[in-house]
């Protein structure tokens, strides 16, 4: 297993927070503002162990070869738009996190949801349910558009949980191998749970339980033509366990946390970043700069 992964499955805990805006609000300001306001707010807060967030282009069917009895489209006013994945290496991480920002400063973050979201599921992914089989991208913190063919595969079980989850885990192990996948990591997801959303003082806005989904696959593989090659051999496999493939190219993905410190993304948002990179400069990426902008949570941070 790379080190990536290994650093990916010290999480304990991910908290898969799917969406879609408010109806009257223009995409673009909507995933800017998720990236660049909401994020680094998120991304400071203690006892996160990696923060991610997916940007979706609409479903796309024709990546996913036909399978007897399993639906490839998504209606339109469906579609998910982004997801937001937030890993906790421990229960200790998750209560600090919880106790950050005090109840006041922690309602004009949240108010973000009311300000954006039309509807979102947050799905819990616990222990062994959450894992990356391989990443072979070397690359720690993705910010920014993929350089290779990245979909989110989001599925709905066919039958029993149980036997849909040893299937996707089968699966997983199956593709893993295959030297044409360059990232693989399989979420298996909990029933939403609202009385504990409530608790976290988030506002509820889940999607019906028909819309919800069972599993998630973040896949980068060397071409398109690669996941139509592995879908069309695992055929039998997926039509006995599933029911729905939602094929949601990832247009991009930025990671605002990694391995429990805030990214220069973070910090700073994807602007900074992007505008750094044009004129190919580092010193505003410092660690004492940064330290001394933003305080003891900077320690260490350095530009990806």
């Amino acid at each position: 297993m790379s080190s990536l992964a290994a650093c990916e499955n010290r999480a304990w805990l991910g908290r898969v927070t799917c969406g879609w805006k408010k109806p009257e609000l223009p995409l673009e300001d909507v995933l800017c503002y998720w990236r660049d306001v909401h994020s680094p707010a998120i991304a400071r807060r203690p006892g996160i162990w990696e923060y991610r967030h997916f940007q979706f282009a609409p479903v796309r069917p024709d990546l996913i070869p036909a399978l007897a009895g399993v639906e490839r489209d998504c209606p339109a006013d469906a579609q998910l738009m982004w997801t937001s994945d937030v890993r906790y290496a421990s229960q200790a991480a998750l209560d600090a996190f919880s106790a950050e920002p005090d109840p006041v400063t922690r309602g004009h973050l949240l108010a973000d949801i009311e300000l954006i979201v039309d509807q979102s599921t947050t799905y819990r992914v616990v222990e062994t349910l959450g894992h990356t089989y391989v990443d072979r991208s070397d690359t720690a913190q993705p910010q920014g558009e993929p350089p290779r063919p990245t979909v989110a595969l989001f599925l709905r079980q066919r039958g029993e949980e149980a036997a849909f989850r040893t299937a996707l885990s089968s699966l997983a192990q199956t593709w893993a191998q295959d030297s044409a996948v360059i990232r693989l990591r399989l979420a298996l997801f909990e029933a939403p749970d609202m009385e504990a959303e409530a608790k976290s003082g988030y506002p509820i806005k889940t999607h019906p339980q028909e819309r919800q989904y069972q599993a998630w696959i973040d896949l980068t593989t060397v071409s398109e033509a690669d996941l139509a090659r592995l879908i069309t051999a695992s055929g039998a496999a997926i039509s006995a366990a599933v029911s729905t493939i939602h094929a949601y190219p990832v247009r991009a993905v930025y990671t605002s946390n990694q391995a429990g410190k805030p990214t220069f993304v973070g910090l700073r948002g994807y602007p900074a970043l992007a505008a750094m990179r044009a004129l190919g400069g580092t010193n505003q990426a410092h660690p004492a700069l940064l330290e001394w902008m933003y305080g003891p949570v900077a320690a260490g941070v350095g530009a990806a």
